[in-house]
């Protein structure tokens, strides 16, 4: 599974959607900064961690972990790889496995390309209240946040397989987004697997009259019916030329 892992580092370093997805990660850093000129939205780092954190997992983060699971799912269906990939003497439950892991490292790298880009764009605005304690605490609630949000995505896992082109994805992401936008804030916004890992690891929640135990589950559960799905209908299906 290793060999397979440093094999996706090797093409996603190729290819274009790693820049983009490093684009991504950096414009709600970006809109904030802009948002601090032309709206004066605060001059605290604090305020700044907070908004760029919210933004980016309620909202960006959606439509980007959407279009990456259909890139890292679809493009062996799409380049016709998958044939050969299959060739090699490991299980296609650890391939998948593989294709996750990658998934979740990927994310890893955008949480981290997030926090220093806010930390880079709060320096020179000149913004007030920077602490090393600060910085670490917002990275850790916006890699919460992000982590809890990959395990609310393998339901896209099963849909990338099923149909490998990337509109599919971009669509559903956006749809997300925009329910995302239009409950935030309503009661049962704790509910919604999409919207919960962010109330969750920023503390929100609490504000809510909802179980946290809960939220947890409906998580866990979203997980666990998309790497099923996923896993059976990937090791059931023949693989076409």
């Amino acid at each position: 599974m290793l060999t397979f892992i440093e094999m996706e580092f090797l093409k996603l370093k190729r290819s274009n959607i790693f820049l983009l997805s490093l684009m991504g990660a950096i414009l709600p850093p970006f809109l904030m900064f802009i948002a601090v000129f032309a709206f004066d939205e605060g001059n605290t780092f604090e305020l700044l961690f907070n908004n760029v954190n919210m933004y980016m997992s309620a909202l960006f983060a959606v439509l980007l972990f959407a279009i990456m699971i259909s890139y890292l799912f679809g493009r062996e269906y799409n380049e016709h790889t998958l044939k050969t990939m299959l060739t090699i003497p490991v299980s296609r439950g650890n391939f998948l496995l593989s294709k996750y892991v990658m998934f979740l490292v990927w994310i890893l790298i955008l949480t981290v390309v997030t926090s220093l880009s806010t930390l880079v764009f709060g320096f020179i605005a000149g913004l007030e209240g920077f602490s090393l304690k600060l910085f670490i605490d917002s990275f850790i609630q916006l890699l919460f946040a992000n982590v809890l949000l990959f395990l609310t995505f393998s339901p896209f896992v099963f849909l990338s397989l099923v149909i490998t082109n990337m509109v599919p994805a971009m669509v559903g992401g956006a749809g997300l987004t925009l329910v995302n936008m239009l409950i935030y804030g309503q009661n049962w916004a704790p509910y919604v697997p999409w919207v919960c890992p962010y109330l969750i690891a920023s503390g929100e929640i609490a504000g809510y009259n909802a179980s946290i135990s809960l939220s947890y589950g409906i998580i866990l559960a979203t997980f666990a019916i998309g790497l099923i799905i996923s896993y059976i209908y990937f090791t059931k299906t023949d693989v076409s030329l």
